[in-house]
């Protein structure tokens, strides 16, 4: 072919029909696109922390002073509803566990008492009034008696152990624990324990003021985390602050989402990435169709499996996901966009 006779979509490498076709194996292992006209996007970064739903946050205090004895989990295990968190020596429990025994002995003197007075009662000897008495003095012990066990059973009490005993109220995992064999905790005091269910959490990322315009609840995101390169957890902006934080700067943006078995950990550090559109349209394909080679750009094109074009392109605008053409490549072309570079690379050695 001639060279005055190029046009604007020559390939640069067509290997001749007859000793270049897409065998089986290479027909079955490509994928290929349409180039498609689309809305500009471009791409926002927004810097981000993965947070504990704190909806679903328990904090664990304790509710009478004393001295830790035992504690049976660490920061990030698991636990399950009603497992034994720790154990602590406490006066309280003395005070509780002699108030109840006396009260008990006190219960058995006023139920003999109440029991003279009714037989007096009977024998006209003792009045109605002491007879309402010595049952009102019973119910007051008793009233008491169910009090102290009440505060004793609060307290996961274990009168043989001699301990106040603290159990997990939920299943989940400890994010926190502040507690420790031997130390004097004081009643109502921080937290010794904070579990949450991890199976959501929430992503809090930061929209600088150049990007308040462009970032909307209900956006749909891209979150990326260094532990996990190669995967992409999608999400949506659920909610984002009124309040501007004048200390970073930032307005918050709230995505809840699921932590994949736990992938996303409180603490993690992520990328977010939204996609701003810019109200223009272009032909767009797959940024990862793009073959880098000598400082120029490629695309492969598939027309037939003996028809395989690789064409010179210059990207106009490119994000994470999509690149766009200005010219070059039109509406509908076919791009492989799966082992394009092995056909690419066999094309250009038969050059």
């Amino acid at each position: 072919m001639s060279s005055c006779a190029k046009t604007k979509n020559e390939p640069i490498i067509q290997e001749d029909k007859a000793t270049f076709c897409l065998n089986d194996f290479m027909k079955d292992d490509i994928i290929k696109f349409p180039v498609e006209k689309r809305a500009i996007t471009e791409s926002i970064l927004l810097n981000a922390k993965v947070e504990a739903n704190p909806d679903k946050l328990v904090h664990f205090v304790s509710l009478v002073s004393g001295v830790v004895t035992k504690t049976y989990f660490s920061s990030g295990e698991e636990v399950k509803k009603g497992q034994l968190l720790l154990e602590m020596m406490s006066s309280e429990l003395s005070n509780l566990t002699s108030q109840k025994s006396s009260l008990q002995s006190q219960i058995l003197v006023a139920q003999r008492a109440l029991e003279s007075v009714q037989e007096m009662h009977r024998d006209k000897i003792a009045s109605q009034r002491d007879l309402i008495e010595a049952q009102s003095n019973l119910d007051v012990l008793r009233a008491e008696l169910q009090n102290t066990n009440a505060q004793l059973n609060l307290y996961s009490a274990s009168t043989e152990r001699g301990v106040f005993q603290v159990r997990a109220s939920t299943s989940g995992t400890i994010i926190s624990k502040n507690v420790a064999a031997g130390m004097q905790v004081s009643a109502e005091s921080d937290p010794l324990f904070t579990i949450s269910d991890l199976k959501e959490v929430w992503i809090m990322a930061n929209i600088y003021a150049g990007n308040i315009p462009y970032v909307k609840q209900g956006m749909p995101v891209e979150i990326k985390a260094l532990p996990y390169a190669d995967k992409v957890f999608s999400g949506e902006i659920n909610a984002i602050s009124q309040v501007f934080d004048s200390n970073e700067r930032v307005l918050k943006a709230r995505i809840v989402m699921d932590s994949f078995d736990g992938k996303l950990m409180p603490g993690m550090l992520v990328d977010v990435t939204v996609e701003k559109e810019d109200g223009l349209m272009a032909n767009a394909a797959p940024v990862n169709a793009l073959i880098f080679d000598d400082n120029q750009h490629f695309l492969v094109l598939y027309k037939s499996d003996c028809d395989i074009e690789v064409r010179k392109v210059t990207p106009n605008i490119q994000n994470s996901n999509t690149v766009y053409f200005e010219n070059n490549i039109e509406e509908g072309e076919q791009i492989i966009t799966k082992n394009h570079l092995l056909i690419y690379n066999h094309l250009k050695a038969l050059k």
